[in-house]
C-alpha cells in the first residue's frame, strides 16, 4: 500500500477522534458555540484533507508514490527528539517554576541549543517571546497562568 494511503487513513482516524471528542464536549449553536465547536471544525478539516489525499492516491501517475520505508530514509532524529524532551521538561517545570520563567528558559535552550543562535539573539528572542505570550494570555485573554515559586 502506498504511503499516502496509509498516512491519509491515519489522519482520518485522528480527525474522527477529534470529532467524537468535540461532540462529547458539546457543539452548542452557531450563535453560542459550545466548548467542542472549534475541535469539531478542526477534526472535520483534518478528515476532509485526509479523504482528498486518500482519493488522490488512486489516480495513476499523479503525485509522489513511495513506500512507507522510503519516507524515513535519511531522517535526522536529533532535533525532534530534543524538542520533544524540552517540551516534556516544560510541562513538568511549569507549575513549580512558573509560566514566565519556564517559558524564558525553554525558549533560550531551544534558540541556543537547537538553533545555535548568538547569545544576544537568544536572550532577546527568549525575553520577547515569553513576555509577549505572558501579556497575551494573562493580560489580554485573562487566562490563569502558574505563578511558580517566585510569584511571577
Amino acid at each position: 500500500m502506498k504511503a499516502d494511503r496509509i498516512s491519509s487513513l491515519f489522519w482520518l482516524a485522528v480527525g474522527l477522534t477529534a470529532i467524537y471528542g468535540a461532540i462529547q464536549l458539546g457543539l452548542g449553536r452557531l450563535r453560542q458555540p459550545g466548548s467542542g465547536f472549534l475541535s469539531f471544525l478542526a477534526g472535520s478539516f483534518i478528515c476532509l484533507m485526509a479523504l482528498i489525499v486518500f482519493f488522490q492516491s488512486f489516480l495513476n501517475g499523479k503525485g509522489f508514490q513511495a513506500k512507507i520505508s522510503a519516507l524515513w530514509e535519511g531522517v535526522n532524529w536529533r532535533r525532534p527528539l530534543v524538542i520533544a524532551l524540552l517540551l516534556v521538561a516544560y510541562i513538568l517545570a511549569l507549575e513549580r517554576v512558573g509560566f514566565l520563567l519556564t517559558t524564558f528558559i525553554i525558549l533560550g535552550v531551544m534558540f541556543k541549543g537547537v538553533e545555535n543562535l548568538s547569545w544576544w539573539k537568544t536572550i532577546l528572542l527568549s525575553a520577547s517571546g515569553s513576555v509577549a505570550s505572558y501579556l497575551l494570555f494573562d493580560t489580554l485573554l485573562k487566562a490563569s497562568l502558574p505563578k511558580g515559586i517566585f510569584g511571577f
